[in-house]
């Protein structure tokens, strides 16, 4: 038997349970459980998602991109 004392997660549970169709509280918790687990899963690292937006900016760009600039480049442009 399932107990929700904090009266926030059960509005939360019974919105689940009537949007998802859960018969009752325990099947729609573990119905969003599971379903945040999957997402939590099937999300991208940072790395990957800032990779993907860097490539599709470069794809619109108007010119390549310019190489990386080397260490005396940059100690360069400080002293300007």
């Amino acid at each position: 038997m399932l107990s929700i004392r904090d009266e926030e997660v059960r509005t939360l549970a019974e919105t689940v349970m009537r949007k998802s169709g859960a018969p009752n509280l325990t099947a729609a918790i573990k119905l969003a459980l599971q379903r945040e687990i999957k997402r939590a899963e099937e999300a991208l690292p940072l790395v990957e998602r800032v990779a993907a937006i860097r490539a599709a900016a470069l794809a619109k760009a108007d010119r390549p991109s310019a190489p990386p600039l080397s260490e005396d480049e940059r100690d360069a442009l400080w002293t300007r």
